[in-house]
């Protein structure tokens, strides 16, 4: 039975799972953020050995049978912080080949079990991925919220403060957001936002969590919430397009994974009008982590016709 070790690195926190070409869990674990962006080298490598140490007391036999180790980790990829990722890897792990690839590919396999497709993650940021019939991965967007990251609740929530504070200077209507968002960040006056974003622990977080009274106000019928989530359903229908017309040779099966995607009823009925009538839209049920075990077992070429998990 080959046994491998499977990582979902993010932001806000990491699972690890050790598991075998069937699908069984020998342990599983969740720890603190190992974004190399997001954290430092050190406290890189104290949750990376954490994550180890956790793993070994759960099962300790099947953790010295591993094969191989595959890390989707957010913030990695394209970038010199992969090379900063694998060194850590390397210290943490020195016996055991770890390899370390975007965290988009997890999300993709765990809604396709290896097979080629795309994947449309939006949460606090956004990201387009596929792998086409060639085996040939490729992306659009996940740069960051400085450079993009349309369609994302952190561009959602961006725009939301530029209307309220557009409406305080007189430019525009906007007391029912206004009125929501104040509430949520629990503040009396407009100006009193700008502390309490860029004074909070992430402004970054911060600002993607007002994509929920967005969310909100759209179900009561307010205007500008429903320009903004339409506009975020144009962004990432275009990225999703795309991918399909530039990367794919035939219409792809559409994973739909993170946060905003959670409720069923808004994003993914207003991109199921904007892309190819062939292709289906498929709303993530599984834990991305599962997809960095299977990319783990292909890596290796074990076949996962018995794989369930």
């Amino acid at each position: 039975m080959t046994i491998v070790l499977g990582i979902d690195g993010g932001g806000t926190g990491t699972q690890a799972a050790v598991a075998d070409e069937v699908g069984y869990v020998y342990a599983s674990v969740t720890v603190g953020p190992t974004n190399p962006n997001a954290v430092s080298r050190s406290q890189l490598k104290e949750t990376i050995l954490h994550m180890v140490n956790q793993l070994k007391e759960q099962d300790r036999e099947a953790f010295k049978r591993i094969e191989l180790g595959f890390a989707g980790m957010s913030g990695s990829g394209d970038s010199e912080k992969s090379r900063l990722v694998e060194e850590v890897f390397a210290e943490c792990l020195p016996d055991l080949r770890v390899i370390v690839f975007n965290d988009a590919i997890n999300a993709l396999y765990a809604g396709t079990l290896g097979e080629p497709g795309v994947v449309q993650i939006a949460g606090t940021g956004s990201i387009t991925y596929g792998i086409n019939e060639a085996g040939d991965p490729s992306r659009i967007g996940g740069w960051g919220y400085l450079f993009g990251d349309e369609g994302s609740g952190y561009m959602i929530g961006q725009k939301a403060l530029q209307k309220v504070f557009h409406a305080y200077d007189g430019k525009m209507e906007a007391d029912h957001l206004t009125e929501k968002i104040t509430s949520l960040l629990n503040v009396d006056h407009v100006p009193d936002l700008i502390p309490a974003v860029y004074e909070s622990k992430s402004p970054r977080e911060t600002i993607a969590s007002l994509s929920r009274p967005v969310f909100e106000a759209y179900d009561e019928g307010d205007h500008l919430a429903s320009g903004m989530i339409e506009q975020a359903a144009d962004h990432l229908a275009l990225s999703i397009n795309t991918m399909l017309k530039t990367h794919f040779k035939d219409n792809q099966d559409v994973i739909l994974a993170g946060g905003l995607f959670k409720r069923e009823d808004v994003l993914p009925k207003l991109l199921k009008s904007r892309i190819p009538l062939g292709s289906k839209l498929i709303i993530l049920k599984k834990e991305p982590v599962i997809g960095a075990v299977v990319a783990a077992l292909k890596e290796m070429d074990v076949p996962l016709t018995r794989f369930k998990m």
